[in-house]
């Protein structure tokens, strides 16, 4: 059994493959069995397998990996956007409520999935660089939009935190916001919240 030519699989793909790229590669779907009993693999979950390094593989790289289709979203982006220095306990992700839910079933990383509906899945769709790997993530606008969408399940010093740092911020675009803001039905509310802070 050849560790090194089967760690190059992992390798290729930051450390964590789908079955398919281990049996395209021309391995048997049995070795990574014993990859496993042997402490070398771990199975995130079906059809999904991660090679345990002396560095543990970033959640991001996970997230990534698995889903795709998914975007970093709420207590997260605000995270990742300095707008809170809040660690959430969970990743927040938003995801179509026309996925199957039990393809989103994860014991690790922790992840927090939001169903939504598409036409708001492509709404502030960005990416930003995490822990030196590419994450999709609603920009700041979106992310200011959502979280006043969903100021009632937010605590309110994260929220009130999180709007402070938005109107502080340079990079900060206030047109957007508003356009946001409309697609999402939510332009009074912004409107009336952004003011108060501006």
């Amino acid at each position: 059994m050849d560790i090194k030519e089967y760690k190059k699989v992992f390798d290729a793909h930051q450390g964590v493959i789908k079955l398919s790229d281990f049996t395209t590669v021309g391995f048997h779907n049995t070795v990574l069995d014993k990859l496993i009993k042997q402490g070398y693999v771990e199975r995130i979950k079906a059809g999904y397998y991660e090679w345990i390094y002396e560095e543990p593989i970033s959640d991001a790289v996970i997230i990534a990996k698995l889903f795709p289709e998914g975007v970093i979203c709420l207590e997260s982006a605000l995270y990742l956007y300095a707008y809170s220095d809040k660690t959430p306990l969970a990743w927040h992700v938003a995801v179509s409520k026309n996925k199957t839910k039990s393809k989103y079933k994860i014991d690790y990383p922790l992840v927090k999935f939001y169903f939504i509906i598409d036409s708001f899945m492509e709404i502030g769709k960005s990416e930003i660089e995490f822990e030196g790997h590419a994450l999709p993530i609603f920009d700041r606008e979106r992310t200011i939009c959502d979280i006043i969408r969903y100021e009632k399940k937010l605590d309110k010093e994260l929220f009130n935190k999180a709007i402070k740092s938005y109107v502080k911020d340079s990079k900060k675009n206030i047109g957007r916001l508003m356009e946001y803001a409309e697609q999402m039905n939510v332009k009074k509310k912004v409107s009336t919240i952004i003011g108060m802070w501006m």
